[in-house]
């Protein structure tokens, strides 16, 4: 069967997503079965256009049936981007028997954003609240307003309140044994008096061979832009014994 036939066959369960968005090359059929699954379960109403395009996701503007608004995180299943992103899986205790296909290894990264997020908004850390996942299409809150996404950090005016809150941040991922390995000013949203880390898939447990090696990275970013910008911050010796003790 033909995928414009499977398209008008199951039209009829997306009478609320745009025709032109279901027609772009991420919506595969399996990935239009997943968000008929996602519309059945009531995390999803209808979709709305993309507000952030990555190396191998897009994100969309999607309303709930209560007309709430949630980011829908939509991974692009046929990209080769993410053989790259091995290091972050391999030697993470909670990953095991990693398959080397693309699908699979999407698929299985989707699972591992998703479940990042669960563990950091169970202790508290400011991160886009997970609310549910389908194969390689994750649905989390939407941090913004009316469609439009929050801005970053590089977009935003920062002062040593914000870089002490990010420092909390790290330390409080630190204690639930995660670590970012991706953390840097385009990946933390401000807005309001909030600072949300987003773009979990990279973290990993603090026990994974690199751990260290990722979170010297990250705080060495986050140290970086602040510096940049005029805000007093430790050195890096005194930054990371303190993370480190932690836990």
């Amino acid at each position: 069967m033909k995928r414009s036939e499977i398209l008008s066959r199951v039209w009829k369960n997306f009478e609320n997503l745009d025709k032109g968005a279901v027609e772009e090359e991420v919506f595969d059929f399996p990935t239009l079965l997943s968000l008929q699954k996602l519309i059945r379960r009531g995390a999803l109403n209808h979709l709305n256009g993309v507000v952030g395009i990555g190396k191998e996701a897009r994100i969309y503007w999607g309303i709930t049936q209560d007309n709430s608004s949630v980011a829908v995180k939509i991974f692009n299943i046929t990209t080769a981007r993410f053989k790259k992103r091995n290091i972050y899986i391999v030697g993470d205790v909670r990953f095991k028997n990693v398959k080397k296909n693309i699908k699979d290894l999407v698929i299985l990264w989707a699972k591992k954003e998703y479940k990042n997020l669960i563990t950091a908004y169970s202790v508290g850390v400011d991160v886009p609240k997970p609310i549910d996942l389908e194969r390689n299409v994750l649905i989390m809150e939407f941090i913004g307003d009316k469609g439009i996404p929050a801005p970053t950090l590089a977009d935003s005016e920062v002062n040593r309140r914000d870089y002490l809150k990010v420092i909390k941040s790290v330390e409080q991922l630190y204690k639930a044994n995660l670590v970012h390995a991706d953390l840097s000013e385009f990946n933390i949203f401000k807005w309001g008096n909030r600072l949300i880390i987003f773009d979990l898939g990279s973290a990993v447990d603090s026990s994974h061979p690199l751990a260290l090696k990722f979170l010297r990275r990250d705080l060495e970013n986050i140290n970086r832009f602040f510096y940049k910008r005029k805000v007093k911050v430790y050195d890096m010796d005194s930054l990371l014994k303190r993370i480190l003790n932690a836990l």
